[in-house]
């Protein structure tokens, strides 16, 4: 297994990969034909161009490591233990109506566990990285979750209220409509922008029905969560996977959140 590098100069470089890759993604918003892959999800051609950038750089860089990612799958490298997970550009659709709250998610996973994070949003100048052990930083600075003890005082983020409609449940979207009842006020700024605006501060509880469609959506936010002081589970505690919810918080409200979102009608 390749030795694992120094926190700091592992979050340097994925951070300066991720805003590499925005620069693709910046030339393509809202001008890149969407097409549609198999699964019925988005895709478009700066989706591809900026992963095959990352993979192209991480190959030089670390070519004895696994690689993968949402739109070219898994390369499997001699060196099992450690894996780079891409999402080239997370809210593609969003991305492709020329909204700008995209990000270019890069993920670390060492012995099977999400060990490094990194969120770059291209066109608001943000990024945020986080390893384990080594602190979550947003632009250079230390990245930490509000203090709000208050869900009446609560901000609350989904990623659009189509995904309630497609992948709640009854009781999921009883619970949500109840959260929206609770809280000060809900927006959609969501996929990966909603967790990072939880882990820098700006909001309190992010809450999708089901938190994305690969480990892509998953594995880079965690590491970010973790070290900002946010907790992050299911909707009874368990641990987040792309196929389960997912409900975020700066932890003073999570037990709240969960018993208001699982609550008997």
């Amino acid at each position: 297994m390749t030795a694992t590098p120094d926190p700091d100069s592992l979050m340097a470089f994925a951070a300066t990969l991720a805003e590499s890759g925005g620069r693709i993604a910046r030339e393509g918003l809202g001008v890149s034909v969407e097409e549609r892959k198999a699964d019925g999800s988005e895709v478009t051609e700066a989706d591809r161009a900026v992963e095959r950038h990352l993979r192209a750089s991480l190959s030089e860089h670390f070519p004895e490591d696994e690689i993968l990612g949402e739109e070219e799958g898994g390369r499997a490298g001699p060196a099992a233990g450690r894996r780079w997970v891409l999402d080239p550009i997370d809210g593609t659709r969003s991305f492709a109506s020329g909204v700008p709250l995209f990000g270019v998610l890069i993920g670390l996973e060492i012995a099977g566990r999400p060990w490094l994070g990194c969120c770059h949003f291209p066109m608001t100048g943000e990024t945020v990285v986080a390893a384990r052990g080594a602190g979550a930083w947003w632009n250079g600075h230390r990245a930490a979750v509000s203090t709000c003890g208050d869900l009446s005082e609560a901000r609350l983020l989904t990623s659009g209220l189509e995904y309630w409609r497609d992948w709640g449940t009854p009781r999921t979207r009883a619970g949500f409509e109840r959260l929206v009842d609770r809280t000060r006020f809900t927006r959609t700024w969501g996929d990966c922008y909603g967790f990072m605006m939880i882990a820098t501060g700006r909001a309190e509880v992010m809450v999708d029905p089901i938190a994305g469609g690969g480990p892509w959506d998953v594995i880079p936010l965690a590491p970010i969560l973790a070290e900002a002081g946010a907790r992050a589970t299911t909707l009874d505690g368990g641990e987040v996977r792309y196929d389960t919810p997912a409900v975020a918080s700066n932890g003073l409200l999570h037990d709240a959140v969960l018993e208001c979102l699982c609550a008997s009608p």
